[in-house]
């Protein structure tokens, strides 16, 4: 992903009111920008709303008129990198699901890895995922989007696994969800890690753990 593409996908935010466009839009998209780079550089408690301002080059009213407060603007960055992922995401289930079980879980190393990739190259955003995990009030982002992909994938899945319990196909979808993030943020934290290896360990777990309970 480029410089262009990421700074398209943090315009992609959601916003609290209308959509935003021209000069709105693109300041937004700058305090966002200047938020995800700081997250990166001080971390989750000394990110201040005023060195985000002054690293997009602004007041701090200016950054009052777009959120209430950094808290606010860390819903808003997390909301927009799940959206990225969940994204990659749902091309997987389209484009492999008609095809079968065992075609879906074949692709599904490469979905991660795919993932992974993306979310590498998204400023901040191993910082954003730990935001989600530590700051309360970020948590119903989180869990939002958490089960939003496992029924979009229990949806997809269904049909090809007829012999399972749809209550267990749920239980075991989310766990392999949030499963997913954890190895997406492992792969980025610890070097000693290959994502390669990461991939490949949690597709072989979830594909296991679903022909266990047919």
């Amino acid at each position: 992903m480029s410089d262009t593409a990421s700074d398209a996908t943090l315009a992609s935010g959601p916003t609290s009111g209308p959509a935003l466009t021209g000069r709105a839009a693109a300041m937004r998209m700058r305090l966002m920008q200047a938020g995800a780079e700081l997250l990166g550089e001080v971390g989750i408690e000394r990110i201040s709303t005023n060195q985000v301002a002054s690293r997009a080059g602004v007041t701090p009213p200016v950054f009052y008129r777009h959120f209430k407060d950094k808290y606010d603007l860390l819903a808003a960055l997390g909301s927009t990198l799940m959206e990225a992922q969940n994204d990659i995401l749902y091309e997987w289930l389209e484009r492999s699901a008609p095809a079968g079980f065992e075609e879906l879980m074949g692709a599904h190393y490469q979905f991660l890895l795919s993932t992974i990739q993306a979310t590498a190259e998204m400023p901040g955003a191993v910082w954003i995922m730990r935001a989600l995990r530590a700051v309360p009030s970020l948590t119903a982002v989180r869990l939002a989007s958490h089960e939003m992909v496992t029924d979009r994938i229990c949806r997809a899945m269904g049909p090809l696994l007829p012999d399972m319990d749809p209550a267990e196909l749920r239980l075991r979808t989310r766990i392999a969800v949030d499963a997913g993030y954890a190895a997406v943020e492992m792969a980025l934290d610890d070097p000693s890690m290959s994502p390669e290896s990461v991939c490949r360990a949690l597709t072989q777990m979830w594909l296991g753990g679903l022909r266990h309970g047919v």
